[in-house]
C-alpha cells in the first residue's frame, strides 16, 4: 500500500538558486529536500509543493506532499530527516493525508509577505530578511493603494514579461500593508496564486507610492495595460517570504494552525 505525507517546510533561502530542483546539480531546497528524503526511506522519492519560491525567497511555510511505500513513525522520521538537512532547512511538520491530497493542485490560497525595515539604520537582526528603505513612507497611501489589487485582476503589468505568454490573471484574497512599533513594515498578500516576480514588483510599486514618486490611480492604468514599463522596480529577494498556505479542510493563516479533513 502506498502512503501518502504531508510535510511543512521552513528555509532560509539565501544560499539557495530556488524551491524547484534544477539539472546540472545547482542547490535547491526541493534538491536537498529530495536527496534526505531518499536516503532515509531507501528509496526514490518525488514529492508536490505548494509554491515554487524564486532564488533568494524563504519559506516559513511551504507545504509538500509525497508518496512511500511504508506506514512511517511519524516521530522518528522528523528527527532523522532534521538531523540530515542543512541548518537552513527544517521540517516543522509531518502528517499522513488522504491519498488524494496534492500540495500544489489542492490549495486554494498562497501567503506572501514582504519585509521593509523604515528608519535611518538598518536592524542587525533583520538586515538579512529585510531591505532597508531610509524616506519618511505614507503608510496611509500605500494601505489606500493595496485594496487596488484585491479581486481578480490581470497582472500582466506586475510580473515578469516573459509570464505574458500565459494566463495573467489572478484572484488576490487580501492584501494588508501594516507598520509596526519598530519601524517594520509588513506587506502580506494572498492570493490563488502568483507570477514570478509578481510580489517583488507590488511592493516597488507600493514603496514608490509611500515615497511619493507615483500615483496610485497608476496601478489602475498598469492592470488595464500589461505594460510592465507602467510599474515600479522589483525589490530584493531578501526580503519575501511564503507565509502560509490554506486548503480546503485545511487551514493556516497568521501564525494558527487548524487541521480538520485531509
Amino acid at each position: 500500500m502506498v502512503n501518502n505525507y504531508m510535510a511543512v517546510v521552513e528555509y532560509d533561502g539565501t544560499d539557495y538558486s530556488g524551491f524547484q530542483i534544477q539539472p546540472g546539480g545547482i542547490n535547491t531546497i526541493q534538491g536537498q529536500l529530495t536527496k534526505v528524503l531518499s536516503k532515509i526511506l531507501n528509496e526514490k522519492v518525488d514529492f508536490k509543493y505548494a509554491g515554487r519560491t524564486d532564488a533568494g525567497v524563504h519559506a516559513r511555510y511551504q507545504v509538500v506532499n509525497f508518496y512511500t511505500a511504508g506506514e512511517l513513525d511519524i516521530y522518528r522520521i522528523l528527527w532523522s530527516i532534521n538531523s540530515l538537512l542543512p541548518d537552513d532547512i527544517v521540517i516543522k511538520k509531518l502528517k499522513k493525508v488522504s491519498p488524494s491530497f496534492d500540495a500544489r493542485r489542492d490549495a486554494s490560497l498562497r501567503e506572501y509577505s514582504y519585509y521593509v525595515v523604515n528608519k535611518e539604520y538598518q536592524s542587525v537582526f533583520l538586515k538579512k530578511y529585510s531591505i532597508l528603505v531610509n524616506n519618511k513612507l505614507n503608510i496611509r497611501l500605500m494601505k489606500k493603494a493595496a485594496k487596488m489589487f484585491v479581486g481578480v485582476k490581470d497582472f500582466g503589468s506586475f510580473c515578469n514579461p516573459e509570464c505574458l505568454r500565459d494566463n495573467t490573471i489572478r484572484k488576490v484574497f487580501r492584501f494588508t500593508v501594516e507598520k509596526t512599533e519598530d519601524d517594520l513594515i509588513v506587506f502580506k498578500i494572498a492570493a490563488n496564486s502568483f507570477l514570478y516576480n509578481m510580489v517583488r514588483i507590488i511592493v516597488g510599486t507600493l514603496l514608490e507610492i509611500g515615497k511619493g514618486q507615483r500615483e496610485p490611480a497608476s496601478i489602475q492604468e498598469a492592470l488595464n495595460k500589461r505594460n510592465r514599463n507602467l510599474t515600479g522596480g522589483i525589490v530584493p529577494a531578501k526580503g519575501l517570504f511564503l507565509t502560509g498556505v490554506e486548503y480546503l479542510g485545511y487551514r493556516r493563516s497568521y501564525g494558527k494552525c487548524r487541521t480538520e479533513n485531509i
